[in-house]
C-alpha cells in the first residue's frame, strides 16, 4: 500500500462544520471507535483516497474516518496498517491514531455531542424523566443500560475517585437534555433531611418529586441489594422531608440505582 500523505485540504472552519454534520449519522461502532481513539487506541477503516464534497453529502461512515485523516484530525498508524495488509494481501484497510493531545480533547468534545443527540432524539431524556415521575423502574432501568453500553468505557470508571461520581455525572449529562421546563428545582448533592441526596428534581409545576440515591460496585456484583440499600438510606436519612413539607408535591418517588461497569439495576419505592 503507497504512502498517505495527510495533507489538510479544507480549511479548519470548513472541515470542522463537516466533521460535526456526519455525527448524528455515526453508527454506535463508529461512537466505540471514537472512546477507541481517546483511549489512546488505533482504529482502522477503507480509506477513501479521493474525498470531495459530494462524497461528504453521502455520510457515508468510512468516509467520515477518510474525513478526518485527510483534515489532519487522525494520523497514519503505519506499523498497524502494515500489520493489517500483510496478513491479508487483497485488503486496503489503514491503521490511524489520534496526532496529539488537543485532537483528543476534540475527539472528547464530539463524543459529547454525540451522546446529548441521542437524548434529545425522540425527547429519550423526557421520557426518562417521566417515567421516573410515575414510577416505571423498568423502563429507567433498560435506558440506562442501552446507553451504558454505548457511552460507558470501563476506562473512564477505573479511576481513584469513586466510582458513584462518575455514574453521578452519566446521570446528570441524561437529565441535562431536558426539555426546557421539564424538570423544576434540580439539585446535586442536595442538603435533605441528615444529608445529601445525589438527586433530586420535581415536575413544572412541582407536583411530582423524584429522590435518586446512586451506589457503584465492582463488574460482576449483585446489584439488587446494593439498589434496594441506596432506598433505605434515603428514607433513614429523611431525605424526603423537605418534599413532603410542601402540600403541592402530590407523589414522591425515591430511587435507588446502583452501577457496575455497562450494567445498572433500578429499585423504587413510593413514599407518597
Amino acid at each position: 500500500m503507497s504512502k498517505v500523505k495527510a495533507n489538510n485540504y479544507w480549511a479548519t472552519s470548513t472541515s470542522s462544520h463537516a466533521v460535526y454534520e456526519y455525527l448524528g449519522y455515526l453508527t454506535d461502532t463508529d461512537t466505540q471507535k471514537m472512546q477507541d481513539l481517546v483511549d489512546g487506541k488505533s482504529i482502522s477503516f477503507k480509506l477513501n483516497d479521493s474525498m470531495n464534497y459530494d462524497c461528504l453529502s453521502k455520510h457515508i461512515p468510512n468516509d467520515f474516518w477518510s474525513l478526518l485523516l485527510h483534515t489532519g484530525y487522525l494520523t497514519v498508524d503505519w506499523d498497524k496498517t502494515d500489520t493489517l495488509n500483510s496478513e491479508d494481501s487483497s485488503a486496503d484497510d489503514i491503521a490511524v491514531k489520534l496526532p496529539n493531545l488537543e485532537i483528543k480533547d476534540c475527539f472528547r468534545e464530539n463524543i459529547q455531542k454525540r451522546f446529548n443527540s441521542f437524548f434529545k432524539k425522540d425527547n429519550l431524556a423526557d421520557k426518562i424523566a417521566n417515567a421516573l415521575f410515575i414510577g416505571d423502574s423498568e423502563y429507567v432501568q433498560s435506558q440506562l443500560r442501552t446507553y451504558l453500553k454505548k457511552f460507558v468505557s470501563i476506562r473512564d470508571t477505573a479511576t481513584k475517585a469513586p466510582k458513584e461520581n462518575y455514574y453521578h455525572g452519566f446521570l446528570n449529562g441524561v437529565f441535562t437534555n431536558c426539555s426546557n421546563d421539564f424538570l423544576t428545582e434540580y439539585h446535586s448533592n442536595y442538603e435533605a433531611g441528615d444529608g445529601y441526596a445525589d438527586i433530586t428534581f420535581k415536575s413544572e409545576y412541582s407536583e411530582k418529586a423524584v429522590i435518586i440515591e446512586i451506589k457503584a460496585a465492582p463488574v460482576g456484583s449483585d446489584l439488587i441489594p446494593l439498589s434496594e440499600n441506596a432506598i433505605k438510606q434515603v428514607e433513614n436519612k429523611d431525605y424526603a422531608v423537605p418534599f413532603l413539607q410542601n402540600s403541592m408535591t402530590q407523589s414522591i418517588f425515591a430511587y435507588g440505582i446502583a452501577f457496575s461497569g455497562k450494567n445498572c439495576f433500578v429499585s423504587v419505592k413510593k413514599i407518597k
